[in-house]
């Protein structure tokens, strides 16, 4: 399964808490297994809910919209305990006789009711996380959430309950991946990196950009992959006031191809809900000396770097010694490489580091099994910019990397 239990418990132990509710789709889906078409709303609201209990005894609960219940037989729960709640009256609607069977859908419904499901259909998420740390006797208890509306709603019907923010707990323990999730991080790599080659070919002088990204958006969905920023395919590069600028994040397709040009690869997606990220460079024709020997010397420095990502220090001793060797390389203005370490998942950006998650530096421990991105972005332009980005697989004798697309310069064109 996806979800690290032992970690889970070790976490609430280390935080005094005797249970963990997850409201948050990503969470929900990370604990239990279960997912649901509607999570890829972006609803604000809870639709579900998890509660990992510290007490082994006391059985993890897996609440969820009734008229979800059969998406359990695509995703199944290893939780042994599933609450039912009403979703926009749909289970009224499902109440109504109905003389067809729809085996053997229903059959397997059926079934799985008599094996999962406890408890009476709840009005809404928030009642059903009531009855459900009611029913496991933590009414009286210490609970992390992720989600501070769901806690402070189900607070008024337990005022007993003390609760807290899970957010980070929640973080903390995905950090540190399953084999599942490492297997799935495993197949995004190699589809995201096979999308690039399938498009080097197309990148000649006079391509429309569109196309060449349709086609990258294309391969990646019929590997049953998808993109997360759709629009754009491919990150990097667009025009502004007819100006082609390699590292421009605008969502700006329309250009043509030119011989000479520098065209970043940053592409972002996802393969059974686990993130796919990296970063390559192609040049359109053959580069100048001095642009060849400026990426082959970056190249060189990111690989030297690979050698300091390692379990034991942070990410922030990390960065240190990887800047130092970013720093020291025999380019113009080498400090305009960014030098970026992340926690890749569920989220494409993953920070254990307490939230606020996102600003200067943050730092938290690199562990066996921590899956990361490391990506050396300079944005140099006295000649022009070069991206490198890949991700690694933290194991006891370094860092493995996901991809096999090599750390250089590619020629299009």
């Amino acid at each position: 399964m996806l979800f690290n239990h032992a970690r889970a418990l070790a976490r609430m132990d280390a935080l005094g808490l005797d249970a963990l509710v997850a409201g948050v789709a990503r969470n929900v889906h990370y604990a239990s297994g279960f997912w649901t078409r509607n999570f890829e709303w972006g609803s604000q609201e809870a639709l579900s809910a998890v509660i990992i209990p510290r007490d082994p005894a006391k059985p993890p609960t897996l609440i969820v919209p009734e008229f979800a219940i059969g998406n359990l037989l695509e995703t199944p729960t290893w939780m042994p305990q599933v609450r039912v709640t009403e979703f926009l009256n749909t289970s009224l609607l499902a109440q109504v006789p109905e003389p067809v069977r729809l085996d053997p859908l229903q059959a397997d419904i059926e079934k799985l009711y008599g094996e999962k499901v406890v408890g009476d259909l709840a009005p809404h998420v928030v009642a059903g996380t009531v009855e459900a740390l009611r029913a496991l006797g933590l009414a009286d208890a210490r609970v992390g959430f992720d989600d501070l509306r769901l806690a402070m709603h189900v607070s008024r019907e337990l005022p007993g309950l003390r609760w807290s923010d899970g957010h980070d707990a929640w973080l903390d323990i995905r950090k540190v991946k399953t084999p599942a999730e490492i297997e799935l991080l495993r197949t995004g790599a190699q589809i995201n990196q096979a999308g690039l080659l399938e498009i080097l070919p197309l990148i000649t002088p006079g391509a429309v950009w569109r196309d060449v990204a349709g086609r990258f958006r294309e391969y990646v969905q019929s590997q049953g992959a998808n993109l997360i920023a759709a629009r754009k395919a491919l990150q990097f590069g667009a025009e502004y006031n007819g100006v082609y600028f390699p590292d421009l994040m605008f969502a700006d397709s329309s250009w043509k191809v030119r011989e000479g040009q520098t065209i970043i690869f940053e592409s972002w997606g996802e393969y059974g809900n686990y993130a796919f990220d990296m970063s390559r460079t192609a040049h359109v024709g053959a580069p100048s000396a001095e642009y060849a020997r400026i990426c082959e010397t970056i190249s060189a420095a990111q690989a030297e770097a690979q050698k300091c990502l390692r379990a034991g220090i942070t990410t922030h001793q990390a960065w240190q010694e990887i800047s130092r060797i970013a720093y020291a390389m025999d380019i113009p203005t080498p400090k305009k490489t960014l030098v970026f370490l992340h926690s890749i998942g569920l989220d494409i950006i993953e920070m254990p580091s307490g939230y606020p998650a996102f600003g200067r530096v943050k730092d938290w421990e690199i562990e066996e099994n921590t899956v990361l991105n490391f990506e050396y972005l300079y944005f140099g332009h006295s000649v022009s910019p070069y991206h490198l980005e890949s991700t690694y697989l933290i194991g006891k004798d370094g860092a493995e990397c996901l991809h096999t697309m090599p750390n250089r310069l590619f020629e299009a064109g």
